[in-house]
């Protein structure tokens, strides 16, 4: 009995080694299938001053925001490459026997993007350093694919319009057209923004938060969340030669980072109101009065480290809150037609009751007019909730007007954790 115990124990054991192998490796797949959406690449070679390869090279990125280190050795061609670094600014260090090491500040990666930083050392003694501050990065020449990069500078400072929408950038994009509202807010309420890229419909744009597909299904057109300006790191457009990684989209694969903690504390507050005060009066509103439209967003951010080095985080909030006036024109019956009488309408009224199966034969209303003890009392009863004309016009005989209240809020938290040197989630 406790041989058999001990049988079903160790093949439980098995099942379970097995199950989380699986699950490791499945994590693994993902994470290198979508490392480029998620991350950035460095490459490079390193190059002695003649433009000979030099192998075996120590190669050293540091991140200046969250001290985070990754170390590699150059290959035999000299050739070195990170490929899952998170976007931000690096320090490269390269040491090489027999070379002073190589210091460049600056580096700047971003999310889908090869960045390359050759290296060229100079002979002399790996206790001499030779540091060279980035200059602005050359053309891609690493990948075929075609993409424009929006940054949170260019979303803190560029005009985005009511709503505070990053979308809005799209209009700086080559081959994009003007960005345009679609639906109502019950069926868009993140007030989402639809964009034809090269011509091809706005339904086969992909975008993706984080790496993550936020696509509104029944609606694909457009997002199903909308981050706050202020929490935008980057925004990655992908317009045509795309990697096989990018799936989904033959218009643009938009990939959005939300911003994530570094060593140091940082915060945010914001609030942006627009008022129908200090705008002119529609003409088409009825009265002598202003229509009201105030739209506030207010909101703030704050990141920073829990531990440094290792882990960190970023929250932000935006509550979005509109009162509106709203004031369609409308065509309801007149008080003629309230009583059946289509005189001056006309079209003839025929009686249901006369005529053949097949419709001919039929006789109209005598003079267009439909007996009252002919009409449906529920009928009747559903023409008394339709409000009376007030207007003389018709079609467009009555104008309404009411109040509209929005309210939304948003809200976006991030961890990242580099428990060692190669891993980073």
């Amino acid at each position: 009995m406790q041989r058999s115990d001990a049988t079903l124990i160790d093949r439980f054991a098995r099942v379970v080694l097995l199950s989380l192998s699986f699950m490791l490796v499945g994590i693994t797949a993902v994470q290198f299938a979508q490392a480029q959406v998620l991350y950035g690449t460095l490459v490079g070679r390193v190059e002695d001053p003649s433009g000979a390869v030099l192998p075996g090279g120590s190669v050293t990125v540091i991140n200046k925001d969250t001290g985070q280190q990754r170390e590699i050795t150059a290959d035999g061609d000299g050739s070195y490459a990170f490929r899952d670094l998170q976007a931000g600014v690096y320090d490269l260090k390269v040491i090489q026997s027999g070379f002073k090491s190589y210091v460049k500040t600056g580096v700047i990666v971003t999310i889908n993007n090869v960045a390359r930083e050759d290296v060229q050392m100079e002979v002399g003694g790996t206790t001499e350093t030779v540091t060279v501050t980035s200059e602005a990065p050359p053309l891609q020449t690493d990948r075929a694919d075609v993409s424009t990069q929006i940054d949170k500078s260019q979303v803190t400072n560029l005009p985005l319009g009511s709503g505070r929408n990053f979308q809005q950038l799209y209009k700086l994009i080559p081959g994009a057209s003007p960005p345009a509202e679609a639906h109502s807010d019950a069926g868009n309420p993140q007030r989402a923004l639809v964009t034809n890229f090269n011509g091809v419909s706005h339904s086969n744009n992909n975008t993706r938060l984080d790496g993550a597909t936020v696509s509104y299904p029944w609606l694909p057109h457009i997002v199903a969340y909308v981050p706050p300006a202020e929490a935008v790191e980057t925004v990655n457009i992908v317009t045509n030669s795309f990697d096989a990684e990018q799936g989904m989209a033959g218009g643009a694969a938009v990939n959005v980072s939300i911003k994530s903690g570094t060593n140091d504390f940082h915060g945010s507050a914001h609030l942006f109101h627009t008022n129908s005060a200090l705008r002119a009066r529609n003409f088409f509103f009825l009265g002598n009065k202003l229509p009201k439209n105030i739209l506030n967003q207010f909101g703030g951010t704050f990141g920073g480290p829990i531990k440094q080095n290792k882990l960190f985080f970023f929250g932000n909030w935006e509550r979005t809150v509109r009162r509106q006036n709203v004031s369609p024109f409308r065509t309801v019956p007149t008080e003629a037609l309230r009583r059946g009488d289509f005189s001056g309408t006309g079209a003839l009224i025929y009686d249901p009751t006369t005529g053949n199966p097949d419709g001919t034969g039929r006789q109209p209303f005598a003079n267009n007019r439909i007996p009252a003890d002919r009409i449906d009392p529920i009928a009747l009863k559903l023409i008394q909730l339709i409000p009376a004309p007030n207007l003389t016009t018709f079609p467009s005989n009555y104008f309404a007007s009411g109040t509209y209240e929005f309210n939304r809020d948003n809200f976006d938290f991030k961890v990242n954790y580099n428990p060692t040197t190669q891993a980073s989630m």
